[in-house]
């Protein structure tokens, strides 16, 4: 018994110490026992477990935030938690809270009209309100896809007759979000991201928050904020704390209350606020991103739970893992733990790795292949050529990039090794002006194995991105090769063919 005090006292110590670590470095929330705040360690392995054996998902970060200290959280390699992540959709939610602070300073009403600011387009717009931008319920046609093709986004979605009357039918598109981004740039004359520098992210010791924005300088505000899962716990504290953040009121209560109530009623878990989702958790609200990125905000457990991933499901899997582990069973006071177990997490979480390769070392081929290079017909990947390079344990590949950048990329066998980028990831978004406002670098971990069948194997995760390539290299035997990839974010592969 007193053996058993002395070690959980020990690891205990080893806890606050880690955290007295964290806490002096930019923006880091204290770290504790899951114990201490009222769950079993257990239900951190079932959660981390879920998502690492997933055959639909690949986890990046996740974090459990417990009355504003983080109590579990997990980056399998080769992500670490200094990463940033891009966040699609959650992004909204940010820029709802920037709204709000254009509200608070007397410069915009969710009364106004859309008109008012975009005077030109008055034979279209007439009658949109904020508040029905806010809601998706603007009443504009949203099947354009014009952020792929046009320049000026702006006259590009308001030239046109609205599809429905404004404020009654839901009908979701990021560009909707975009306009308030151009609306409040207009109005405070600062985009949406030094509003929020200014007002939210500086105070709270945030400072590497960095935005995608279009052509035309606005920031994309439906999509494109780009930071790490600890800012975005930060973030999810804030709005749990209903916009106060230590002593200090960042964004008036009134206005988080507003976001966070129910203004379309669809199917459960979808009601819609102010850019936010109602959550399957009794009083919980979620912003919620494309593959699976979400800041879930819970209050009833006064728990904050980040999550960010690549999931080809529609999000109900790993909600409903989260919703039956970490957030059910938590207490919600502290709770007695066997040493074993916490030292046992604390192993899980330092050794977790998203799975590598199988398949062997080397292969008559690569001598045969190495230093060979191939031109690439145009492709997805937007890269020009490739060349191979293979060394005991290591297979390197050379490429040259759409815009004749050289990244040579390492991978490791039965392990992960690192590079960095010398352009930019494979992304899902074709949008014009893509990675405007997201300066990098950009790092890759990844790993390869031979397969018995002669074809070469590699997995090129995107580290501080989303995206992952899975790469199947088929010589054949007049020397042409065939390229399956595999994208993390579309369930079917394509295929290169090089003479």
């Amino acid at each position: 018994m007193i053996k058993n005090q002395l070690r959980l006292k020990n690891l205990l110590c080893a806890i606050v110490l880690m955290a007295s670590v964290c806490a002096s470095a930019a923006y880091r929330l204290p770290r504790v026992a899951p114990t201490s705040v009222g769950i079993e360690p257990r239900q951190f392995e079932l959660l981390y477990d879920s998502l690492l054996t997933s055959d639909i998902t690949e986890l990046h970060h996740l974090m459990v935030v417990v009355d504003g200290k983080v109590a579990g959280e997990i980056h399998p390699a080769p992500f670490k938690a200094g990463d940033r992540h891009t966040l699609y959709s959650v992004s909204k939610t940010f820029t709802a809270v920037a709204v709000g602070l254009a509200i608070e300073d007397g410069l915009l009403s969710v009364e106004d009209e859309l008109v008012k600011f975009f005077p030109q387009y008055a034979q279209y717009i007439s009658g949109v309100k904020i508040k029905d931008v806010l809601t998706m319920r603007s009443g504009f046609d949203t099947k354009g896809g014009m952020r792929n093709s046009q320049l000026d986004w702006v006259d590009s979605y308001l030239s046109r007759p609205l599809a429905t009357t404004p404020g009654t039918r839901y009908s979701y598109d990021s560009i909707e979000t975009y306009l308030l981004s151009a609306v409040v740039q207009q109005v405070t004359g600062k985009d949406v991201l030094t509003l929020l520098n200014e007002r939210v992210f500086f105070p709270m010791g945030i400072d590497d928050v960095e935005w995608e924005k279009c052509p035309k300088g606005i920031v994309t505000a439906g999509w494109g904020i780009y930071m790490t899962a600890e800012a975005q716990a930060m973030f999810g504290q804030l709005l749990l704390q209903k916009g106060s953040w230590k002593g200090q009121q960042l964004v008036s209560q009134e206005w988080i209350e507003e976001m966070m109530t129910v203004r379309v009623v669809r199917k459960a878990s979808n009601d819609y606020g102010y850019q936010i989702w109602l959550c399957e958790y009794p009083g919980a609200w979620r912003a919620d991103g494309a593959y699976g990125q979400y800041i879930i905000v819970v209050p009833q457990k006064n728990m904050v739970v980040v999550l960010n991933q690549c999931s080809k499901s529609k999000g109900w899997p790993e909600r409903s893992n989260i919703w039956h582990t970490v957030v059910k069973n938590a207490k919600g006071c502290p709770i007695e733990g066997e040493p074993d177990e916490l030292e046992n997490l604390a192993k899980f979480e330092a050794k977790a790795s998203l799975p590598l390769l199988k398949g062997d070392a080397t292969n008559a081929l690569a001598k045969k292949y190495n230093g060979k290079e191939y031109k690439l017909p145009k492709n997805k990947l937007g890269w020009k050529s490739i060349k191979f390079h293979f060394e005991a344990n290591k297979f390197t590949l050379d490429v040259v990039d759409a815009e004749d950048k050289k990244s040579a990329i390492a991978m490791g066998y039965d392990k992960w090794l690192m590079s960095e980028l010398a352009g930019y990831p494979h992304y899902s978004i074709s949008a014009k002006g893509r990675f405007t406002g997201i300066t990098g670098p950009f790092t890759t971990g990844a790993c390869y194995a031979w397969n018995n069948d002669n074809m070469l194997s590699a997995k090129i995760h995107y580290t501080n991105w989303i995206t992952s390539l899975k790469l199947d290299f088929k010589f054949n035997e007049k020397g042409g090769l065939q390229i399956e990839i595999e994208e993390n974010f579309l369930k079917k592969p394509f295929t290169i063919d090089v003479e």
